[in-house]
C-alpha cells in the first residue's frame, strides 16, 4: 500500500499552516479533522497582551507547487470551483485562503471577499 503524493502536500500545508499561525502571529489553530466541505481549519486571534479574542477565522488550505503555476499581479491567480465560492460567500465567519508552497515552504494567504473574487 502507497500513499498518494497529493496525501503528504495536503497534510504539509496544514502542518505549515498550523506553524505559521501558531509560531508566526502566535494565534490559536484548530484543524477540522471530521467532515469539511471548503474550511479545513480555524484562526482565533489572540492579542498582543496574550487575550484570546473569540474573534475566528475560516480557513481553505491548498498545499503543492501546483497551485502557484498561473502568476497574477503581485502573486498568483487560485481557481476554485463555484461550490465552494457560494459555500465561502455564505459563511459564518470570514473566509480565508491559504496556498502552501511546497519548495519554499512558505504560506501564503488572501481574504474571501467581492474585491478578492474576481
Amino acid at each position: 500500500m502507497r500513499r498518494k503524493p497529493s496525501a503528504r502536500v495536503a497534510s504539509a500545508g496544514v502542518t505549515h499552516t498550523q506553524m505559521a499561525i501558531e509560531d508566526g502571529l502566535g494565534w490559536l489553530f484548530r484543524a477540522q479533522p471530521t467532515e469539511d466541505y471548503g474550511i479545513d481549519a480555524h484562526a482565533e486571534v489572540v492579542t498582543r497582551g496574550e487575550e484570546v479574542s473569540g474573534k475566528l477565522l475560516a480557513l481553505q488550505i491548498k498545499g503543492g507547487i501546483s497551485w502557484f503555476r498561473e502568476s497574477g499581479p503581485g502573486g498568483w491567480w487560485f481557481r476554485p470551483d463555484a461550490k465552494h465560492v457560494q459555500y465561502w460567500r455564505k459563511h459564518s465567519l470570514p473566509v480565508v485562503v491559504v496556498l502552501y508552497h511546497s519548495e519554499t515552504g512558505r504560506c501564503h494567504w488572501q481574504w474571501v471577499n467581492e474585491e478578492t473574487l474576481v
